[in-house]
This record gives structure tokens, sequence and C-alpha cells, in this order.
């Protein structure tokens, strides 16, 4: 991808009425067909070529889009050449071609658009990695190969349309290209490499990948699996294609007929990790995790139905990264134990504070990923609201609503209002007040159990409470737990106002009472419900990077600085430059340094004492004692000042290269409380306790 009830009340209506979902229809496409000619000039990083465009009938004007950098050397319907002009847009990337088409007999009609482009090296792009990610607006064409995704209008293309194409490519002869559909031929002619793509099928834009590539291939009922990896690597191949069939499997089960021919891993130069229809591209630096195998790849196989075979109308937001998270990421670890779906939920809701907090943003809005509070409301929020879906429809209802929505949308767009009316045909349940509220808001519910009591009855016992919501309310399902001298007892409550009186009968002694111990619902934690983490610094917009002064270790921790910084846009000042005020005031801060390093860790070395012990030796955390020849720890706590905010302390005994690289593996367990990376490339981590805000004891 480009890349779970009871009676409704009059309060739902309500909220029916003023929230509905509504979405704007896109107009009309006019084109049927693409058939590219392409020549990869690698040692000039250039593109150029024809596209023969089929229209369809009774369509006087063509609006195609090609990147700003490009030329449109002329375009041609029957051999004679026709008017066009060129109108940059907005956005700076792209000019939209505009062709006026004379009325023709031929049926369907086609022009012929003439153009090519030079293209920035793979340098350039490395200047815009940011979270281990690169963010390229434009293609990149060199030595290493060509990456041409169809978001930098590499090819002249129509907004929003869904068309079928056929590609011939020639590139130099030890090279390979990779597109979506199926290759149809390769051949050798004089010293160039021809590879002719089709694809039968409608496809939201065209990607081009080329390489110096060993490729390897096996079949699994009928789908013809491949790794394009830049060095032969056996095993690696091995695993790929052996994990690439169960995932089809699983999905072909769950959701329908893999809709392509191939599937292929294929590396790229870049450190990237998309899903494009029938392959996935994953950078040489990501493809060699060992987890990514049973996590991300599974992810981008599911895009093959969720983005790349019913595609995304974006007029309500971005509902891809949700449901593909939701039978990707989630599945797997549903499949593992309760207590890994647990927390894996309870990390989403984590992350959402961490990353998202107040910024507002709602699932409408949510359209990318470049930024980490959209990708937390995209895939955290997301996520969350099909647990919920799942819940007030049941299981089977919701699996027969994901095969309805598949069907009823592969190779069409569809949007939020789309899976809303597969999901009320499949459960027969009005769900317009669900999707209305968690769809079209912002933020999330924020939840307070107050004014408990409990009293002897001549059954047992009667507990009371009021559980508040802030304004404007939700209407939820409230899972209750209550510890009891008897065992556990649960109840289901149903919220919809700001204040909601319960009242349960109990045959035993309650010990306690929880709402939502299983994390089941998505809410806005607070403050002491998430522990100190390194995501609370990292998605802190005000967070600052405490460096050493000018001294040895200042340069041994700089490149670590720096790259934290670019990630994700933190300031950097000196153990001399920042004061007892900036600490008091409340910044997140993540100090650079042990002792003897950096003489800030004198105003905040207390309370890193509270949780980690340091010796010339050791480090010591929890009980457990970790050496520190050849470690680098790092470790958050809580800023006393203001508990939203945490201190983080980054220190190792490395050069400032392995700094670097420890600094650079923390986006991957961000969600971890410490974390100390051996000299052996292990990592030992873990994460300290929060606080139940939605829990209550009983005394006695």
């Amino acid at each position: 991808m480009r890349s779970a009830l009871s009676i409704f009340f009059l309060s739902a209506l309500i909220i029916v009425l003023c929230t509905s979902v509504s979405y704007a229809t896109h107009t009309e496409t006019a084109v049927i067909s693409h058939n590219l000619n392409i020549e990869l000039d690698i040692e000039g990083r250039k593109v150029s070529g024809t596209d023969t465009i089929a229209i369809k009938d009774g369509i006087k004007e063509v609006r195609l889009l090609i990147r700003r950098d490009s030329i449109i050397e002329k375009v041609e319907l029957d051999a004679k050449p026709l008017d066009f002009k060129a109108e940059g847009l907005s956005n700076g990337k792209a000019n939209e071609i505009i062709v006026r088409v004379p009325e023709s007999r031929e049926s369907p009609r086609a022009i012929k658009v003439s153009f090519s482009g030079v293209f920035p090296d793979a340098g350039s792009a490395r200047e815009n990695i940011k979270r281990g990610v690169a963010y390229v607006d434009d293609g990149v064409v060199g030595p290493e190969g060509a990456f041409l995704p169809s978001s930098a209008y590499w090819y002249p293309q129509e907004d929003n349309g869904l068309p079928v194409f056929e590609a011939v490519v020639s590139l130099p002869l030890d090279y390979s290209s990779v597109m979506e559909g199926d290759l149809a031929e390769s051949k050798i002619f004089k010293d160039r490499r021809i590879e002719t793509w089709k694809s039968s099928r409608p496809i939201d834009g065209l990607d081009l990948i080329a390489g110096k590539y060993i490729i390897t291939k096996a079949n699994h009922k009928g789908v013809d699996i491949y790794t394009f990896f830049f060095s032969k690597d056996d095993g690696l191949s091995d695993i790929y294609t052996t994990k690439t069939k169960e995932y089809l499997d699983l999905y072909q089960g769950l959701i329908g007929p893999y809709p392509f021919k191939k599937f292929a891993v294929v590396e790229n130069f870049l450190p990237t990790g998309y899903g494009m229809p029938s392959f996935t591209l994953l950078g040489s630096s990501v493809i060699r995790l060992p987890f990514i195998p049973d996590t991300s790849l599974g992810h981008e196989i599911a895009h093959n139905w969720w983005g790349n075979s019913v595609f995304m109308d974006n007029s309500l937001g971005n509902w891809v990264e949700a449901l593909t998270t939701y039978t990707a990421d989630y599945l797997y670890a549903k499949r593992k134990s309760p207590h890994e779906a647990l927390d894996f939920r309870v990390k989403k809701l984590r992350g959402y504070k961490n990353f998202a907090g107040d910024s507002g943003i709602a699932l409408k809005d949510f359209n990318d990923s470049t930024s980490p509070a959209s990708r937390s409301v995209g895939y955290n929020k997301g996520m969350m609201v099909f647990n919920m879906l799942e819940r007030a429809i049941g299981e089977e209802k919701f699996k027969k609503g994901l095969k309805e929505f598949y069907s009823d949308f592969a190779f069409k767009r569809a949007s939020w209002a789309d899976i809303e009316a597969s999901f009320e045909k499949a459960s027969g349940k009005d769900l317009g007040w669900f999707f209305g509220q968690w769809v079209k808001r912002g933020g999330g519910p924020v939840l307070a159990l107050t004014d408990v009591s409990s009293q002897n009855t001549e059954n047992g016992f009667e507990v009371s409470f009021k559980i508040r919501q802030k304004s404007p309310s939700y209407i939820m399902d409230i899972p209750v737990l209550f510890k009891t001298t008897g065992g556990d007892v649960w109840y289901e409550i149903r919220i919809q106002d700001e204040v909601t009186d319960a009242k349960f009968s109990l045959p035993s002694k309650p010990l306690s009472v929880e709402l939502d111990p299983l994390s089941e619902n998505f809410r806005m934690l607070a403050d002491a419900e998430v522990p100190p983490t390194l995501a609370g610094f990292l998605g802190d917009k005000d967070g600052v990077i405490v460096l050493p002064n000018k001294s040895r270790p200042h340069e041994k921790y700089l490149l670590a600085a720096d790259r934290l910084s670019k990630d994700y846009d933190l300031e950097i000042t000196s153990d001399t430059e920042i004061g007892v005020k900036d600490y008091l005031a409340g910044a997140s801060v993540l100090i650079l340094g042990g002792p003897g390093e950096n003489s800030f860790l004198w105003l905040t070395g207390q309370y890193l004492s509270k949780r980690a012990e340091i010796t010339d030796e050791n480090f010591k955390i929890n009980g457990k004692i970790y050496s520190r020849t050849g470690s680098v720890l790092a470790l958050a706590v809580k800023n006393p000042h203001i508990p939203s905010k945490v201190i983080c302390f980054f220190m190792g005994n490395r050069d400032k290269e392995a700094i670097l690289e420890a600094a650079k593996r923390m986006r991957y367990f961000s969600e971890s409380s410490y974390l100390v990376f051996t000299e052996d490339g292990g990592v030992e981590k873990g994460t300290f306790e929060g606080s139940k805000v939605l829990r209550y004891e009983f005394g006695g």
C-alpha cells in the first residue's frame, strides 16, 4: 500500500443524526489502459518512453499528471500531433497535462504521449531517511538500480484512475525489473534486457523497480512466489518463500482468493517497507532483520487485499492501515496467546498516548504515516476501532463482514462508509453511531471510576459506582471485572452519558472492581497509567536531547544525537546550556552520557538511581545485572514534576558507531522502559508498571 450489544437509547440516535458518515464521489475517469514502452538509462539516470493511453468513448479532454522535472515531448492521436498545455499543481510535485481530444470514429481511441526525465541518485534520497525509513517524494535512478513509485508521477497518469496496463521495459543487461502484474516475457536484444509486464486487473498506480537481482522462484497452489535479492542467500530466500506460503493460505481462508498470479519479495537499496500489488519492497537493512518474516512480511502480504485490490477512497481518510494492522499484526498476536493479544492492545493505547496525545487528528483526516502522530492515529486508534467493532457484532459476523467487504469491492475504491455498510449488512445492525463517533471525531474518551461503595444484602453484596466521561461523551460497552472472595465475576455495561450510574449484585464479598481490565476499548490513557518509556520522549514534540559539552564524550554521542534529532524533530542542547529551570519546567529530556560524562546527570541522577544502579562494571535494573562492558543502556523514568513527561538516560561503553546503531535500534523497542544493547548484538528489554486508574480496591 503506497508503503469488535445491547439496546440503543435515545442519545445513541442523536449521535447517529449528528455524526452520520458521508463521502464525496469522484469524477469520472477517462483512461482505460496504459501501454508503455520504457527505456531505463542507468548511467544517465534517465527514464524515457512512450505511453499509448486508451480512453473511453465520448471523452473530449484528458488530464494527466507527470512529475514537474520531467518533459512531455509530444502528444499524438493517429500519428498526428495534438495540442496540450501544462499547469503546475499546488503541491509542487507534478504538472497537470491537459489534452483536448477531437472526435474520432475509432473505438476505443488512444493518445500516444512521449515523455522523458532525469532523476536524482540514491545519495540525495538517503538525506531524507527518518526513523530508518526513506521518505522519497521523487523517483531514484543510479548504479544501485531504480526506484520509481507511482507517487513520483514518473509516467503520465490520471488522478484517481484504475487502468489496466502493459509495459515493455528496456534496461542494461545485468539488471532486472519488477512491476505489478505478470512477467509475460524476458529476452535479450543486443546488449539490453527487454522485459514485458502485463496486468489485466485494474491498478492504483504503476511502480517500476530495477536492480542487479539474483532471482528465485517457487509455486504454491497456482501462485508464483519470487525473491529478488541483491546477493545469493538461499537461507533467506527459503525463509521468505515458506512464510509467504503460510500467509497466502491464511488470508485466502480469512478474506478471499489471492487476487494476483505472483507475489515477490524485492530488496531495495533504500530503507523502505512498501506493499505494492503482487510484491513487497523491503530495504536491505530491513529484509535481514530476524523478526520481519514473522511480522512485517505478513502485513505487506495482507495489503494485497486491503489497499492493493480493494483500493482506498480517501475522501473519509485512510482505512487501509487500520484494517491491515488488525488482520495482520494483531491477528498474529492473538494466535500466539491471549496475553500477547492483551500486550498488543496495551501497547497500541500507550503508543497513541505517547505520539498522538492531544493532536486531535480524526481517522477521517488520516491519510499517511509520515509523522509519528498521524501514524499512531491510523494504525493504533484504527486497529482498536476494528477490535471494538468485532466485539460489538461478534466474531462470526465480523468475519462475514470482512469477506463481504472484499467480495463487493475487489478492484474498486472503498471508503470507511463502505466498510460501515458491509458490516451493517453482515450483522443486521445499524452501526452509524459507531462509525460516526470513532471515524469522524478526533481524540478519544477520557474515563474515570468514582463514588464506589459496597453494602451487604440478603443475597450477598451490592456494589455501586459512577463512570464519568469528559464531554462529548461516547457510547461504549465496558467490561467490568469484580475480584471477590468467591472468584472473578464479569459484567458488561453500556455507557453513553457524561455520568453513568452502575449497580451490580455479587454473591461474594468484593475485593476490587476494574473497568475494561483487558483494554478492549480505545480511550485516552491517564498519565499515571502510562509507564515511563522511551517513546514518551521520542513522541514529545518539546523533547530536548542533552549532549555532554565539547569534550571526548561529546564526540562519542554526537552522531546519535544528530540521528535522533532528525528522526523525531527534537532540539539538541548541552549539559552546560540547559539549566535547572528548563528541567523543573517539565521538559522531556534524553541525557546522553553516564557518570563522569554528562554533568546534567548530577541534577537528575537521583531519579535514575530509583530504577537502576550503575557501577563501574555493571548496570543493575529490576534486580537483574548486566555487564557494562560493550553495552549501551537506554532507560526512562517519570519526570516527577510533570507526570506526562519523562527523563531518559542513554550511556554506553562503546565507540560512536556502536552508540549510533543503538540509537537507531531504539525505535523498534520504544515502548520499553529500558533497553540494554549487548556487545553480541542482542537486546534486553523491560517495561515498568503503570497505575490502574480504573481500578478500585475495597478496604477491609
